[in-house]
């Protein structure tokens, strides 16, 4: 977990939480493509989830969060830093269309290698700008309350079953101290639910990639 993140009013944990584990999950990507485990089912679960997750995260956050955050500011420098925020996305979606052809092909070729390199150095790249500066705009525009609007509206867009697959991928691997302060948020049951039936339906299909 990155340790030089911010000071913000806002907890912005979940959002670290999910930027921790894409960051996960390229690298056993690149270690599967290392030792040439890509027709292995869990390393094709592993990176279907990753897309998945990843695609949430993002569309969520063009459609509900920075126009929301957007209409909120005038700054010409603010405004910039969303039109990089929106751009970088855009890149991003070139270098995973890019690996999703070379995993197609299935023989971990030096193209493939070089593009999960150039996703993963991408992403780190922007999560580190979205961190650094999205997220105390956000601090310090819409602010808590908008924040919240933002959960909400992502939880009404993804609905129940992206969630039940979002925790468990979250914590997968996840520090004890986060894991823990994740499960506290949610009430008994669902804390049952994660450990009894969630987590082992989650990590069963993903042997071998975890």
């Amino acid at each position: 977990m990155n340790n030089h993140r911010p000071t913000t009013t806002i907890d912005f944990f979940g959002m670290y939480l999910a930027h921790d584990a894409c960051m996960r999950d390229l690298i056993r990507l690149s270690e599967a493509v290392a030792e040439d485990r890509l027709t292995e089912r869990s390393v094709r679960v592993g990176w279907e989830t990753f897309r998945r997750q990843l695609d949430r995260h993002h569309s969520t956050e063009d459609t509900a969060l920075w126009p929301l955050v957007r209409a909120a500011t005038t700054d010409p420098e603010d405004l910039a830093i969303l039109d990089d925020m929106e751009a970088e996305h855009e890149g991003i979606e070139k270098l995973l269309a890019a690996v999703e052809s070379g995993l197609a092909a299935s023989d971990g070729d030096r193209s493939l290698r070089s593009d999960v390199d150039a996703l993963s150095a991408a992403l780190d790249t922007h999560f580190t700008h979205e961190e650094q500066r999205a997220l105390p705009l956000i601090d310090r525009t819409v602010g808590g309350p908008g924040w919240a609007a933002f959960g909400a509206e992502m939880r009404k867009r993804n609905g129940l079953r992206a969630v039940t697959e979002y925790l468990p991928w979250a914590l997968d691997d996840a520090p004890a101290e986060a894991r823990a302060k994740m499960l506290a948020f949610l009430p008994g049951p669902i804390r049952a639910l994660y450990r009894y039936v969630l987590k082992p339906h989650y990590e069963w299909p993903r042997r071998g990639w975890q």
